[in-house]
């Protein structure tokens, strides 16, 4: 689980940065828009330059009187009309417009970009979300409870099952073996507990091999189960071995409490 939130959180992480350069891209770039058209119209400003005003006179000349020189002036000059020269107008020249100039400052109404961006981060936000949402839930369901004591293995240093009576029947095809069994009373409580039989031949070989369960589920402190092992007969059965097992097949020890008599009869 830890594996897996710090998964999440390092892909949170990712996405952050991506979003973050993605952004600062964004930016770059309409601050690179932004300087070429500043540098159009300082382009567009060095084209179109006016002409200086004309140089008006100062107060001091206009309030000088002028003096002119004495002049003759004859019969037909003076009968002459002299047309006055026309006084220029202090006036500038109107030019044609520069191509584009009309245009320059007008506004471009373009849909904002940030809509879908928007978008994007919202869909990655309800990704992660989704995924957190998950993972707590999935923290908060109620762990599956253990097995019952009975069919757990018994722990260490408990006290060896006694063995307390054993004898078989043996046909041509299979050797039945039966017994009793006891968990003494210093012992932990035992459930599902499997007796097993191996044959060996003359040579020591192993021929077959066989297991059953206890007639008692439950063997409790002093409590004490038949069983009946039958294991099938594959050629001359020099010896067997019993032993004991828990469902898992994990061997438990055992002792040989039977009574001299039976050891003898064997």
């Amino acid at each position: 689980m830890d594996t897996i939130l710090i998964a999440v959180t390092a892909l949170a992480l990712a996405m952050a940065a991506g979003m973050a350069i993605v952004v600062a891209t964004l930016l770059r770039q309409e601050r690179a828009r932004s300087e070429a058209r500043v540098a159009a119209l300082g382009e567009l400003a060095a084209d179109a330059v006016v002409d200086p005003p004309l140089r008006r006179p100062d107060a001091a000349t206009l309030r000088r009187p002028s003096i002119a020189p004495p002049m003759t002036v004859s019969a037909r000059q003076v009968s002459t009309p002299v047309a006055s020269a026309p006084r220029a107008i202090d006036d500038l020249e109107i030019r044609p417009a520069v191509n584009g100039v009309s245009e320059l400052f007008a506004e471009n109404h373009r849909p904002s970009p940030w809509g879908p961006r928007f978008a994007v981060i919202g869909c990655l936000a309800a990704i992660v979300l989704a995924i957190g949402f998950a993972l707590v839930s999935g923290n908060s369901r109620p762990a599956a409870t253990a097995a019952p004591t009975a069919h757990q293995a018994p722990p260490l240093g408990t006290a060896p099952l006694e063995l307390l009576t054993l004898r078989h029947e043996q046909d041509a095809q299979r050797l039945a073996i039966t017994g009793l069994v006891k968990n003494p009373r210093a012992g932990a409580p035992l459930s599902h507990v499997v007796a097993t039989a191996v044959l060996f031949g003359p040579d020591g070989a192993v021929l077959s091999s066989s297991r059953a369960p206890l007639d008692f589920t439950m063997l409790g402190p002093g409590g004490e189960s038949p069983f009946v092992v039958s294991v099938p007969v594959s050629g001359q059965v020099s010896r067997y071995r019993v032993g004991f097992r828990t469902e898992d097949g994990r061997v438990i020890a055992h002792v040989d409490r039977r009574s001299p008599d039976a050891l003898a009869q064997k």
